[in-house]
């Protein structure tokens, strides 16, 4: 009992603290997270099955130690493989799918291997141990992350990594043990020396000076003297920027008084200073991450007496209305669903609703002087209709970034306005000067950049629950399909798809002594549910960082119970298991907005692991393993197919509406097998009555 809750602690331990590292090679990008998850549960999978065949009583034990030794050396690939990606462009949906895969591989498998050495024993009894366990490495996760964030994740590691190593060399206790206990745990002690000295950017970034580790994310510096600021892999801030005074001045300067103005997004605290030469009458600046908060506001060297730190989340500032006669959005461009969250039709309405009469909201976007690539400008026309929908007025004022100033009426850009303006508050700048004005507010410059985004013909609104940042992604992608890695990238998804559906059409089996076909629908369910409302909790709060352990915790203590309880259940309980999937997530279809807030998300979470986890109590008979395996094959198939298709282009009721058919998939096959149950009853009493 004690080495299975050990095990489930590690395990999950290791797949929080790895995929959140995958997830950050990729920009933080939450279909690489649900893409990584996907690949865990595949290489655990085939770990299963290669445990599963492995004889001998230390088979476990081997396996724990192999993967106390794995997953530490896992962390380091993962840190090493943003050198590896191509600069100057987001990684396409190929290279997100085949980098996930691989960069889970080690880990994954070893994980699958020692849990397929235990399943041999006693299936539900190490179903429910494992998932306690891990639960409680869920608890762990969400401590860690919300106290200590800046603590190793290799030294975090270690700990349990070590008592793995020491139940290896004493039970039973040999030398030749003892020997490969002691070179595991020096290959644990080598990795955590090296895991803080291992970390890369994506070129032409350089190797990073610090990194420091947020509640939410990671802050990378480069450069020794001009420091560059990245977070998650994106470029923060640059000496050489110009974004924060193109985002600051012109809407200052056009308010009569500055007023009360509020800052948030990663460039709030580099666009302070800019702010604080209007001389307004509070700052307050909204970062929820107090980690980040505090190790920017010691970079930038801001003085905590110039302004007002709020930590909270700037969409959740309930007592704050009409309070704002500036609102600057600093972040970065909406290349996720944390970032996107502050372009959507939602925080458009909440920003509006804190802002005075005659105030304006400023963010920017990506853009280009001379030239628009297509995806950019299909995403400026995605997020200005949504800000139109709310905001009767629009200024555009293009530059590197598109700089957008929406309020309820006019502003006044004329250039000699902002001039005199500039004059009187006795300003400093290096790039928004009166000598400028002429040019950044040229009429022309403003209606070629408004023709550009035009050219987007109905453009779909951008919303919590129909995130940019994932159906661009895939317009994206489509758009490079000419290239000739894209098309070689395409190809081999659609042969991997092909071959393996042709693998399963003769692999599973819908009979009572082996239910794999719907152990692989239930885990196909389980995953697209659940990375369905993973989406939908993170395009609303963008807390899914620092609560994703505690989010699986959830499920795995649900699918502990789940198993604990349906143990002794019946066969047939299991289309009443099946059925209760199905309608759990139809329902989430029609009312997704449910899966949005924190309490109901963790509630739906809960529900899934006891669904989960009742269903492989009751059909985990004699082929326990089987189950299991087949369970983490459909979960893997259906978290790649959520991330990949579903949310980006159905959005996450349509990824809901794809769980909902697995789990009715389920059923169906459910339903064969009772049926064969009933003709072979039937059989044997006619049999019996002839004889």
């Amino acid at each position: 009992m004690g080495m299975f809750l050990l095990f489930g602690f590690y395990s999950l331990l290791v797949q929080a603290l790895l995929l959140r590292e995958i997830a950050q090679v990729f920009t933080a990008h939450e279909l690489s997270l649900a893409a990584a998850l996907a690949c865990w549960l595949l290489w655990t999978a085939a770990g299963v099955r290669l445990g599963a065949r492995a004889a001998g009583p230390g088979v476990f034990l081997r396996g724990c130690l192999i993967f106390s030794v794995a997953a530490p050396l896992n962390l380091l690939l993962a840190r090493t493989a943003p050198a590896l990606l191509p600069g100057m462009s987001q990684p396409g949906l190929f290279t997100i799918l085949a980098g996930s895969a691989l960069l889970c591989l080690p880990a994954g498998l070893a994980n699958g291997y020692a849990a397929g050495a235990a399943l041999r024993g006693a299936p539900a009894f190490f179903y429910a141990a494992e998932a306690a366990g891990a639960a409680a490495a869920g608890l762990f996760t969400l401590l860690y992350y919300r106290s200590f964030p800046s603590l190793e994740a290799a030294a975090v590691l270690a700990v349990p990594g070590l008592a793995l190593c020491t139940a290896f060399a004493f039970s039973p206790f040999s030398y030749r043990r003892l020997a490969a206990g002691l070179a595991a745990a020096v290959a644990l002690g080598a990795a955590n020396f090296a895991a803080p000295r291992s970390w890369t950017l994506k070129p032409p970034a350089p190797s990073p000076e610090l990194v420091i580790q947020t509640e939410s994310g990671r802050l990378a510096l480069t450069g020794r003297e001009g420091l560059s600021y990245y977070e998650d892999g994106r470029l923060l801030y640059a000496p050489e920027e110009t974004a924060p005074e193109e985002l600051v001045h012109p809407a200052l300067l056009a308010l009569k008084k500055p007023g009360k103005i509020l800052l948030h997004g990663g460039g709030a605290f580099f666009a302070l200073p800019e702010v604080l030469k209007h001389k307004p009458a509070a700052v307050e600046i909204a970062e929820p991450d107090r980690f980040k908060a505090e190790a920017l506001a010691e970079l930038t060297r801001a003085d905590a007496g110039t302004f007002a730190l709020l930590h909270a989340d700037p969409r959740v500032l309930n007592d704050r209305e009409g309070y704002y006669n500036a609102i600057l959005q600093a972040g970065v461009s909406p290349e996720n669903a944390a970032q996107n969250r502050f372009f959507t039709l939602e925080y458009f309405r909440t920003a509006a609703a804190m802002l005075k009469p005659g105030g304006v909201l400023v963010f920017q976007l990506p853009f280009a002087e001379n030239y628009v690539p297509p995806p950019a400008a299909y995403a400026a026309a995605c997020v200005l209709a949504s800000a139109r929908a709310v905001f009767p007025r629009l200024e555009l004022i293009p530059g590197a970034r598109l700089t957008v100033l929406a309020s309820a009426g006019p502003l006044d850009l004329d250039p000699a306005s902002l001039a005199a303006a500039y004059t009187k508050r006795g300003l400093k700048t290096k790039t928004v000067v009166p000598s400028a004005f002429t040019f950044l507010l040229d009429p022309y410059r403003r209606a070629w950049a408004a023709g550009e985004i035009e050219k987007v013909r109905r453009p779909p609104l951008n919303t919590d629950l129909n995130p940019l940042a994932y159906f661009r992604f895939w317009r994206a992608w489509l758009s490079m399909v000419m290239s000739p890695a894209s098309l070689l990238g395409l190809a081999g998804l659609s042969a991997a798809g092909l071959f393996a559906a042709w693998r399963l059409k003769s692999a599973l089996k819908f009979i009572p002594e082996e239910r794999t076909g719907e152990a692989f629908f239930i885990g196909f369910w389980g995953l697209a549910f659940e990375t369905s409302v993973l989406l939908a909790f993170q395009a609303k709060t963008g807390r899914l960082s620092p609560e994703l352990g505690a989010m699986f915790a959830l499920f795995m203590a649900g699918a502990a119970c789940g198993a604990w309880a349906a143990k002794n259940s019946p066969p047939k309980f299991i289309l009443l298991f099946e059925a209760a999937a199905a309608a759990l997530a139809l329902f989430c279809a029609l009312r997704p907005e449910l899966a949005q807030g924190a309490g109901s998300a963790r509630t739906l979470i809960l529900c899934g692991g006891l669904l989960s986890g009742a269903f492989f109590a009751a059909a985990a008979l004699k082929t326990a393993g089987e189950v299991y395996a087949w369970d983490l094959v459909g979960g893997a198939a259906g978290g790649l197919a959520t991330a990949a298709f579903a949310a980006p282009m159905a959005g996450i009721a349509g990824a809901l509406y794809l769980a909902g058919l697995a789990a009715l998939a389920a059923l169906g096959g459910g339903l064969v097998v009772r049926k064969r149950e009933f003709r072979r009853a039937y059989s044997l009493k006619e049999s019996t009555v002839k004889e």
